[in-house]
């Protein structure tokens, strides 16, 4: 392994590297810590790199659904409604990205942010007729989670409370991805929850005010990105993804003219006696339990295409600094890991060529993905995405669970129905079980063959562990 802190660190997965950062930095005050932009004089706040591809995404195809978030919780007990709204109200007062909107100015898009807004809450009951409330319940949270948000009027954020019984509830929060990610829905939890129980004793949460806003942070990636800080980094990435090929999974149907986000999730276990020596094989090769699954993946790839250049996406959270900790926004960013599949080759090997390509690629993980697409220029396709296709992700970030004072919280899953790539493998790990997800699309890929490469994936990995 490269023998500097940094390139350990960046072996870890994203929250595990925000964590010992910030430990081994000790929170100290940095001299290049991300200043307050200067509201007054800086004109039209801009929009982030990635804000920026959403919005082009967004302008388009207007109506699309295929980058909502969501978070869902059943809440069971006496439920404070009056306290539940004045909670969502007070963060929208908090964060500034709850009250954004989007707008363009001389053909360049804009933030908005207005100085007061509240969090919609609309409120449903769920009938249940011979038991048949599940499927109302599952049709309901379906039916919000697609609807599409106006990333113009907003808000871009909104709250959904259905009502089971009189001591059953269950709350969904949907927002575009273009103010939050999965660390700032995290964030959205635990104050909501903290908000809620202050709403329900009448007193003030004493919550500390957020040290940065997203627009701060957008403005001082614009000023630090325009300037030769980068050019090191894209350096790297014009080397790395030079004539890079698309990676060619069979299909059961022909690739349509124009890509569409019409999806599906098929969702499957690793054993746990696989997980658990997947593990050991990951510290027996000083890497991460990320690597060896993006390795496998990568082998199963290349199996399937006949190919042995083999790149896919991946996403880091973005929030190095931890003076961003706290802030809600959209800072994932997208790296590309490309590696070469040799065949003929043990898959300890593989492994450690994929160990340095992920090291290598989270070290230059600061270029957004948007500015590296400007610069390389690759062909565009509008059958495809630029770079890449196909996902392989990690979730094991483990925050604490959410809880609301006097009630009950358990998570609730919500059915999605769109993709945004080809496919993405999704593995979230928790207490030692690896479980799996295919998000797929539709267009492309049948159920009855993503419940196949389930299979062979699962198959491959047990393989793998019994004879590396």
């Amino acid at each position: 392994m490269p023998s500097s802190r940094d390139s350990r660190i960046s072996a870890l997965p994203a929250h595990l590297q925000q964590q010992l950062r910030q430990r081994l930095a000790g929170r100290a005050e940095r001299s290049d810590r991300i200043p307050r932009a200067d509201r007054d004089r800086s004109g039209p706040l801009p929009l982030s790199f990635a804000q920026q591809r959403l919005w082009f995404l967004n302008e388009l195809r207007p109506g699309d659904a295929e980058y909502n978030s969501a978070l869902a919780v059943r809440l069971v007990g006496k439920l404070d409604a009056t306290a539940l709204r004045t909670a969502l109200t007070a963060l929208a007062g908090r964060h500034e990205s709850l009250r954004t909107t989007f707008d363009d100015v001389d053909g360049k898009g804009i933030q908005v942010v207005h100085s007061a807004g509240d969090v919609p809450l609309r409120r449903e009951d769920v009938p249940d007729p011979k038991g048949q409330g599940r499927d109302a319940l599952d049709r309901l949270l379906f039916e919000e989670y697609a609807r599409p948000f106006d990333l113009r009027r907003g808000p871009l954020i909104r709250a959904l409370l259905a009502r089971l019984a009189a001591d059953e509830h269950v709350l969904l929060l949907t927002a575009h991805h273009i103010v939050t990610d999965g660390w700032s829905m995290g964030v959205l939890a635990d104050e909501l929850s903290a908000l809620y129980g202050a709403a329900v004793r009448g007193e003030d949460a004493a919550l500390p005010a957020p040290p940065l806003q997203y627009a701060d942070f957008a403005v001082w990636q614009r000023e630090r990105l325009s300037g030769p800080a980068m050019d090191e980094h894209l350096g790297y990435w014009r080397g790395q993804l030079a004539g890079l090929t698309p990676l060619e999974l069979p299909t059961d149907r022909p690739r349509p003219a124009v890509r569409t986000s019409a999806g599906a999730v098929h969702e499957f276990t690793i054993p746990d006696e696989v997980t658990a020596r997947l593990g050991d094989l990951a510290r027996d090769t000083e890497t991460t339990l990320f690597t060896v699954l993006v390795a496998a993946c990568q082998v199963l790839f290349a199996r399937y295409s006949g190919q042995d250049d083999i790149a896919v996406g991946t996403v880091v959270s973005g929030r190095s600094r931890p003076e961003l900790d706290r802030v809600v926004g959209f800072f994932v960013n997208t790296v590309v890991l490309r590696s070469h599949v040799d065949g003929t080759r043990s898959f300890r090997e593989v492994l450690a060529g994929v160990k340095d390509t992920v090291l290598d690629a989270f070290d230059h993980d600061e270029v957004p993905f948007e500015r590296l697409v400007d610069d390389l220029q690759p062909e565009r396709d509008p059958s495809r995405n630029p770079l890449f296709d196909v996902m392989v992700l990690l979730q094991n970030g483990q925050r604490g669970a959410t809880t609301f004072t006097g009630l009950q919280v358990e998570p609730v899953s919500v059915e999605r129905a769109a993709s945004n790539f080809d496919l993405t493998v999704e593995f979230q790990e928790s207490d030692g079980v690896l479980a799996g997800a295919l998000e797929y699309s539709t267009e492309v890929f049948d159920a009855a063959t993503m419940r196949r490469l389930a299979d062979h994936l699962a198959v491959l990995l047990a393989g793998l562990v019994a004879d590396p």
